[in-house]
């Protein structure tokens, strides 16, 4: 468990470091933008046109706003990239458990999902033999048939039967989840905004 924490935390340390290179990124442009602004408007200032000035100071609002609008837009690129990673680094832990966990995490897949005679399709990648597969409790108990390996799915399985096709994939499980899980990543990554 201690490694996985420490993925974890290599994970968001790596996803705040890019967020922070990204805001960096964000102000100097927008500190650029603004002294370009104010450079402007001393210059306007130096040839004593009113009108002018009043013109510059609006120039420079709205080089302030848009600044600070790009800033933000920059802003959120940068939490949604962080949370992207860590939802693909999740995806990657997933699919490279260790046999054992693996076929455990099945077994609870099938024990919840699969109804009795479905067709169940294991990931191409899976770490663990078919035998092992088609040998687990829920299986057998379930009469499950075993329609091979599927190279489209991202970890887990397939089932599917005359009714219905339920994709089990640890892709499909994030994507179903991805709504709580982008919350629980952003409050942890970004606790001062959440």
């Amino acid at each position: 468990m201690e490694g996985k924490e420490a993925i974890v935390g290599r994970i968001i340390a790596d996803a705040e470091k890019e967020a922070s290179a990204r805001i960096a990124e964000a102000e100097r442009r927008a500190a650029a933008q603004r002294e370009e602004a104010l450079r402007e408007a001393e210059a306007l200032l130096a040839e004593g046109k009113r009108a002018a000035l009043r013109e510059a100071e609006e120039c420079v609002r709205r080089r302030e706003t848009v600044a600070g609008l790009d800033e933000r837009k920059l802003l959120l690129a940068a939490r949604r990239g962080a949370v992207e990673k860590v939802l693909s680094e999740a995806l990657a832990l997933a699919c490279g458990m260790k046999p054992k966990a693996y076929l455990a995490f099945l077994e609870k897949l099938l024990s919840a999902y699969a109804e009795e005679g479905d067709a169940a399709e294991l990931a191409a990648d899976a770490p663990v033999t078919d035998k092992e597969f088609t040998s687990c409790k829920a299986f057998a108990e379930k009469k499950l048939r075993f329609a091979g390996r599927n190279a489209a799915l991202e970890g887990g399985l397939r089932l599917e039967n005359n009714v219905c096709v339920k994709d089990l994939s640890f892709r499909a499980l994030i994507e179903a989840e991805r709504s709580t899980l982008e919350q629980e990543i952003a409050g942890a990554l970004f606790p001062a905004e959440a």
